[in-house]
């Protein structure tokens, strides 16, 4: 009896596993979805203005805050953050301005005062995506070496990290350096130029604001936060008195992805079978087997079985990794 029902378990199993053959393949896509701030934008192919000409048509300035804990006053921070531009808008000329900068409010008061603010230094991405900021000494634009960029699906991804500059008290209500706490606020400046982008937007993330003893006051992934809690003026006016936007969270897809038909595999010792794997945008796939001695993989992801067992094959691309269970058999 014992026979019988183990012989009909193997049966089944057998059957299953044909069946399994013949199921439909599902690809695997390692796709990431971000949890950003958006920031409205509404380009409209203006050419090259003056940096104070506030009646650009291509002009959004947007401000988050609330982002850290109440500090004493330092005079260097170190910025960073993640741009998202979306490749479609860099076209023949085409040029985005970048500027940044932190706010600082007077904490020490029961009615928070405007201290000032501290520029950050600039960045330009241009059409073919190379980042330049202008040297007024030299007259040109030059290359930076605090941002860098990569094409990530759907958007130019730019990374940044500076030193802000010097504080700017113009029409500060209070003197920071007397001010026993302030409070930091990030804003950015985004400017198209020769840009066709209607009711589109751009998306920051992952901010970092440190001071200059390693202390971090924000960081910033927006993965669980509720809101953005910031606002934004749009062109055509920049006019913070009026037409002034809240900001919003928005989920993009950072459409890096590695897709690979099935992850699953079975291959006699001796033959081979080969992994079909994509990655968008093009780039290298890489395969390596966990156990060299039941498979081997070559670098097309071509298997091949060398004794009975079991071995894992991962794929990577993207900065993905999808993982192929190869089973050998005699």
């Amino acid at each position: 009896m014992n026979k019988i029902v183990k012989r009909g378990m193997n049966l089944f199993v057998a059957g299953a596993m044909a069946l399994s053959l013949l199921a439909p393949v599902t690809e695997v896509s390692a796709a990431t979805k971000n949890k950003v701030v958006e920031i409205p934008v509404n380009f409209t192919n203006t050419g090259w203005a003056e940096e104070d000409d506030w009646e650009s048509t291509s002009k959004t300035d947007a401000s988050l805050w609330a982002l850290g804990e109440l500090s004493s006053y330092s005079e260097s921070y170190t910025v960073s953050y993640k741009l998202y531009i979306p490749v479609s808008f860099m076209k023949k000329e085409s040029t985005v301005n970048i500027g940044s900068s932190l706010n600082f409010s007077d904490a020490s008061e029961e009615e928070w005062k405007d201290a000032g603010w501290s520029e950050l230094p600039s960045v330009e991405i241009h059409e073919d995506a190379s980042l330049t900021t202008w040297d007024d000494a030299q007259q040109k634009d030059v290359p930076v070496d605090y941002a860098t960029v990569k094409k990530t699906g759907d958007f130019y991804v730019i990374t940044y990290k500076a030193k802000n500059g010097s504080l700017h008290t113009e029409d500060a209500q209070s003197d920071v350096t007397k001010a026993q706490k302030v409070a930091v606020d990030f804003s950015i400046s985004v400017k198209g130029i020769y840009i066709t982008a209607k009711n589109s937007a751009v998306y920051v993330d992952d901010i970092q604001i440190a001071k200059a003893d390693g202390t971090v006051l924000a960081k910033k992934d927006f993965t669980s936060a509720k809101s953005a809690d910031g606002n934004c003026v749009i062109a055509p006016k920049n006019n913070w008195d009026k037409d002034v936007k809240e900001l919003k969270l928005a989920t993009i897809t950072d459409n890096k992805v590695l897709t690979v038909k099935s992850t699953k595999a079975t291959v006699k010792v001796g033959k081979k079978v080969k992994i079909s794997a994509t990655a968008t945008p093009a780039t290298k796939i890489t395969y390596t087997s966990s156990n060299k001695k039941v498979a081997t993989v070559d670098a097309k992801g071509t298997v091949t079985g060398k004794k009975a067992g079991k071995a894992t094959i991962s794929v990577k691309a993207n900065g993905k990794t999808v993982k192929v269970t190869v089973t050998v058999k005699k």
